[in-house]
């Protein structure tokens, strides 16, 4: 018997496709292959700063190949979702990084694409001879072209999965159920329906529409999850698969996983991870380098920390070691290099070299840095 279910903070009527099931676990590489797209959605919630022909992966800006490669393996990758702008723009980058990113993890690292063009049968087969295991059709402000029908029928020929994903704007009713009629008519594997957000580019524009996030600590817009809840009410007996995304889960779930799986493979000997993925670990920051050199030995001889758990940054005058380290001898290391140790903090951190702190505790701050 076909009925709605909850999967993490979604609901969802069948199984969810593959690559949504590998994105809730947080081991997907975002891979975000060009800002350039001429589609016009109102509702873009992309920045200034990305609207442009660059790469990123998982949020950090790439140069190569080789670099997502990296990102990939730093989260224990188990496929790629290609995202954009309108990754079709670079079409040659897009079969590159697919070939390569196979290549490098083998067949079975599943590889997904959001488009929102009608894209030509060769551009078809050459994104399914390159190893695209799922395609994810966008039309474009809900408004399904004929050509973008085309491009989906010539899709179903082909051995993968074809799905459409689309925001859920709620007074858009009739688009949407036309759309997943549709769907259901032509067989697809899944549609999958994305709780609308109201982002600081798309702001003015959603304001002017009459949109309001449904309460003052979501950007999901309000309306838009109703709209979903009822829909997989009217399709739950349905064939297709049918799963609601909602803003919650990109940030609690999919993210947070990510996190936790990149800080498994970023932490050091000297670090603890928090539940959410983040790196707790103990900071020094001293007047000058020699400094550096005189506190590292006096942990090491005087303290018997371990070696390996400190680490020196030159270039920063800085000293990491584990927060119970810095807890139990900060107050000591303050006394015995007085004026030259500016602060001791625990912090929490990003796992990423320049990740974003998000909490301080200072054990010693002697000045304001």
């Amino acid at each position: 018997m076909r009925r709605i279910t909850k999967w993490f903070s979604n609901r969802v009527v069948g199984q969810p496709s593959k690559g949504c099931q590998l994105c809730s676990l947080g081991s997907k590489l975002v891979l975000f292959i060009t800002g350039e797209c001429d589609s016009n959605c109102f509702y873009c919630p992309l920045s200034k700063e990305k609207r442009k022909d660059l790469i990123f992966a998982n949020e950090q800006h790439i140069t190569s190949i080789q670099e997502a490669i990296h990102e990939a393996k730093m989260i224990s990758a188990l496929g790629v979702g290609i995202t954009g702008g309108e990754p079709t723009n670079s079409i040659s980058r897009v079969l590159s990084y697919i070939s390569e990113l196979k290549k490098e993890f083998g067949n079975s690292f599943h590889c997904h694409l959001y488009t929102s063009y009608a894209i030509s049968e060769d551009y078809l087969n050459q994104l399914h001879n390159a190893g695209l295991d799922e395609i994810r059709f966008h039309p474009p402000r809900l408004d399904f072209s004929k050509d973008i029908k085309s491009s989906i029928n010539h899709a179903k020929k082909l051995d993968w999965d074809v799905g459409i994903e689309i925001p859920v704007i709620p007074d858009e009713k009739q688009k949407i159920i036309d759309i997943i009629d549709y769907s259901i008519k032509n067989n697809l594997d899944f549609i999958n329906l994305n709780e609308l957000e109201i982002t600081e580019t798309n702001f003015s524009v959603m304001e002017k529409k009459g949109y309001k996030t449904k309460n003052s600590i979501s950007a999901a817009v309000l309306g838009s999850e109703y709209l979903a809840h009822y829909l997989l009410k009217k399709y739950k007996k349905s064939k297709i698969t049918i799963h609601y995304c909602s803003s919650r889960f990109k940030d609690r779930t999919q993210l947070r996983n990510r996190y936790i799986r990149r800080a498994k493979n970023y932490a050091k000997s000297y670090d603890e991870i928090t539940d959410d993925g983040l790196i707790v670990r103990a900071r020094i920051i001293v007047s000058d380098n020699e400094q550096l050199v005189k506190i590292h030995s006096a942990l090491v001889n005087e303290y018997k920390v371990d070696e390996e758990d400190l680490e020196i940054r030159e270039e920063n005058n800085m000293l990491f070691l584990h927060w119970c380290d810095a807890q139990e001898y900060g107050q000591d290391l303050n006394n015995q290099f007085q004026n030259k140790i500016k602060s001791i903090h625990i912090i929490h951190q990003y796992p990423y070299p320049e990740g974003i702190i998000t909490y301080l505790e200072p054990i010693v701050e002697a000045d304001k840095i």
